[in-house]
Formats: structure tokens, C-alpha cells, sequence
């Protein structure tokens, strides 16, 4: 009988989650430019949470251009 809990690979999911996806999405993303875009890279490297969420209450989201 294997005993119940949390497993190796869902130990591995939660930094995958919590730190690794915020970090794509400020590299990916077009909220900031050039040496802005490498601070809040470096932001977000460091302080995961805390950084993403300044990041997202800062940055203003790109701007679409309307299609006629």
C-alpha cells in the first residue's frame, strides 16, 4: 500500500508554474521594450510573484491596431 501526499512530479509542476511561466510571458510579451523588458525579466527571475504582479499593474498592455 503506497501511502497518499504529494508526489515528486507535483513538487516539480508548482515552480514550473510559479516561476518559469511569468518569466515567458514578460519575455514574450510586448508590454515592454528593450533594456525595460531585461529589468522586469531580472524582476521577475528573482522575486516570481511579486514581480510578475508589479509588472502587470504597471505596464500598460500593448496597443492593437484596428483592421478597416
Amino acid at each position: 500500500m503506497e501511502p497518499s501526499g504529494i508526489s515528486i512530479g507535483q513538487l516539480l509542476i508548482v515552480p514550473l508554474i510559479v516561476a518559469v511561466l511569468p518569466l515567458i510571458h514578460v519575455v514574450i510579451s510586448s508590454r515592454s521594450h528593450g533594456g525595460a523588458k531585461f529589468g522586469w525579466s531580472l524582476a521577475v527571475l528573482f522575486f516570481p510573484l511579486l514581480g510578475y504582479i508589479i509588472y502587470l499593474i504597471v505596464t500598460q498592455p500593448g496597443k492593437q491596431t484596428q483592421l478597416r
